[in-house]
């Protein structure tokens, strides 16, 4: 599972894939790493912002679900209380600490000192760890190109003559909600995925796959006019990506034309 924190304490916000989730509902945390100027630390951060308990703000947004938190070696470990703490750690945890249910890898899980240390409240080192630590970029599918930076927004501008010329050709929305077979609703919108399909006359046609989407506000163009694009726009702020169909010197979320804001993007030619 491939997520964007926001740290408070720092002010700002980072991508980590996630390794353990402990407890649920607003008691929820989840372990992650994050980078600071001497090297990579774990920590659990809160799910919820406990600063507004009646209408708690998300502090960590999915991205991509369903990653590394499928792996095997993911165990589960519930308590029925929530009131009492998992047998493994009751004698190891103060008072305060809630840790009712565990869901990760078994070998944080298996770590007394580590966890214990964890569900302290403290950043651990990563060092030592990093055999037992996925790929951080595990996530990333060969062939695609990702945009993460300013970098990757020069990069595809170029490649794709800065959309000029270009059009929408096909738009598709998942959102991860579904009603099966026996009519039972899981009503979770927890993929949020948009692709877009362009076709250009000066490059081959091309495929944007956001993710984590958070807003889409599409534009057709009216009868009588032209739907061809002359040039686009691309920002990254805050580990988000917003993307406009026409150029605009800054973000602007009353544009009128076709935009998108989410979590992630890649993007690839067609073969």
């Amino acid at each position: 599972m491939l997520v964007r924190v926001f740290d408070s304490q720092r002010n700002t916000y980072f991508k980590s894939e996630v390794y353990a989730v402990i407890n649920s509902g607003f008691s929820e945390k989840r372990l992650v790493v994050f980078s600071s100027c001497d090297g990579n630390y774990f920590k659990f951060f809160d799910y919820l912002d406990k600063c507004d308990p009646k209408s708690p703000k998300v502090l960590i947004n999915t991205i991509i679900p369903n990653g590394l938190d499928s792996n095997s070696e993911w165990i589960y470990q519930r308590n029925d209380d929530v009131d009492e703490k998992l047998e493994d750690y009751v004698k190891l945890l103060s008072d305060n600490i809630r840790f009712f249910e565990y869901w990760g890898y078994a070998w944080i899980y298996e770590n007394k000192p580590l966890l214990t240390e964890l569900l302290e409240g403290w950043a651990v080192s990563t060092k030592g760890y990093e055999h037992q630590i996925p790929d951080p970029y595990a996530y990333r599918l060969k062939g695609w190109n990702y945009v993460e930076s300013q970098q990757d927004i020069d990069y595809i501008f170029e490649q794709t003559d800065g959309f000029h010329d270009s059009v929408l050709n096909e738009l598709n929305y998942t959102s991860g909600a579904y009603v099966d077979d026996e009519k039972r609703m899981y009503c979770t919108d927890n993929v949020r995925r948009v692709i877009m399909r362009f076709d250009s006359q000066w490059c081959n046609s091309f495929e944007m796959t956001f993710e984590g989407v958070t807003a889409l506000n599409l534009r057709p163009s009216s009868d009588n006019f032209s739907s061809d694009i002359f040039d686009a726009s691309l920002f990254v702020k805050d580990e988000t990506i917003l993307f406009f169909d026409s150029r605009i010197d800054a973000i602007d979320k009353s544009y009128g034309g076709t935009w998108i804001e989410s979590y992630g993007l890649r993007w690839r030619f067609d073969d």
